[in-house]
């Protein structure tokens, strides 16, 4: 069957020989800069960005690092692998970012804490600021290239701010990330850390261009509806979520640091075709009020998922399930975060709002691949849909 992927993995044939003379050039240096954010150092990935940012940090063995429980879980696995302990802050239901309510009441248990802009969603940083007080801040900008407040940028903010390029960000490379400060001290204490860093060989960033060609490809159209989503369900159920990705830190893949080079200089158009796809979700999807999320007077989001929040799980699941059948491919964004982190990371039970959300929001296609008569059918599908499960 025809199936509309949730998500973005782009890599085409002249990615894949991009990628191949850019891991076969010698000392081949390609600028990736962002402005407003200082100095840059290119990493293996967006999860060993954040454990070199940790680490920058000094921080005590032990260290109490504040995360929104709401929150991708190889973060927690990051966290604990910088020597740290994850503690967790609950999240505001209409941004899915951290909550500086909650913040306020655990920030004197806290040494640090990580902004995590949820969805290209940006948390209030001048509040969150204010709240922490002189404890660093790290912003998570995973998820919010190109999002900003007013002319601020994501990862102006912080005292580190780390990025991610993996397959199904806004720049899709494969892997690869970046660290970006403007105090010269943690840039310093980066630049000694990232300094020690393995190169990758030729051969493996070989290898690495064809497996991100291949998942690519698995999870686009035509082949995504044909066997990638069966691939990818199969290997969710077998896969432990907390252990499953690699936590190797090393530097970036030649390949990919020349295909995040190339993909910055377009980043603005695909940012904006992602704004008009949820402007016309927006517009067009009659669902009751906070099932929706809006950006806020001052914020600039870049879109990168577009979340709808259900009254329940059970509701949830029916929508996807009809969406499914339908040919509309959707996620449950970190639906097992409260499992997880119960198990593995010593979490209590005190971010309701997170649970909630973990337990009842689905992403929708937006990305700036999707064509004018999949997002009309995605939205004529999702009234249609959500009529019938309301009426039930």
């Amino acid at each position: 069957m025809n199936l509309i992927p949730a998500e973005y993995w782009e890599y085409g044939i002249g990615d894949l020989i991009h990628g191949i003379t850019a891991a076969s050039g010698e000392n081949i240096h390609h600028e990736i800069s962002l402005p407003g954010l200082g100095s840059c150092f290119t990493i293996g990935s967006g999860r060993a960005a954040l454990i070199i940012a940790l680490r920058a940090l000094n921080l005590k063995p032990g260290a109490h690092v504040g995360v929104p429980l709401y929150c991708c879980p190889v973060v927690l696995r990051a966290i604990e692998l910088a020597d740290c302990s994850p503690q967790f802050v609950d999240i505001e239901s209409d941004t899915f970012c951290i909550s500086a309510q909650d913040l306020s009441r655990k920030i004197d248990r806290l040494d640090a804490v990580i902004a995590l802009h949820m969805f290209g969603n940006m948390c209030d940083m001048q509040i969150l600021r204010t709240i922490a007080k002189d404890k660093p801040v790290i912003e998570d900008c995973a998820q919010a290239l190109g999002s900003r407040i007013n002319d601020g940028m994501a990862g102006s903010f912080g005292d580190i701010a780390f990025f991610s390029f993996r397959s199904g960000k806004y720049l899709s490379v494969g892997e690869g990330g970046a660290v970006f400060s403007t105090n010269e001290e943690f840039c310093d204490r980066i630049r000694k850390l990232v300094k020690f860093l393995q190169d990758t060989s030729y051969w493996d960033d070989i290898l690495h261009i064809f497996k991100t060609y291949i998942r690519s490809k698995l999870r686009s159209e035509p082949l995504y509806g044909l066997v990638g989503h069966q691939l990818w369900t199969f290997y969710n159920k077998i896969a432990d979520h907390s252990v499953k990705t690699s936590m190797s830190i090393n530097n970036i893949y030649k390949s990919d640091r020349a295909i995040a080079a190339k993909r910055l200089k377009y980043i603005d158009t695909a940012i904006a075709k992602q704004r008009d796809n949820a402007r016309f979700y927006t517009q067009n999807l009659k669902f009751e009020q906070g099932m929706i999320c809006m950006e806020k007077p001052g914020k600039f989001y870049n879109r990168y998922l577009y979340p709808i929040v259900f009254p329940s799980l059970k509701q949830r699941d029916s929508m996807s399930v009809y969406m499914h059948k339908r040919g509309i491919g959707t996620t449950k964004p970190y639906h097992d975060i409260s499992s997880i982190a119960t198990k593995h990371h010593g979490y209590r039970g005190d971010c309701p709002v997170s649970e909630k959300i973990a337990d009842c929001v689905i992403a929708i296609p937006n990305h700036h691949n999707l064509k004018e008569e999949d997002r009309q059918h995605v939205a004529l599908c999702l009234n249609k849909g959500w009529m019938a499960i309301r009426n039930k």
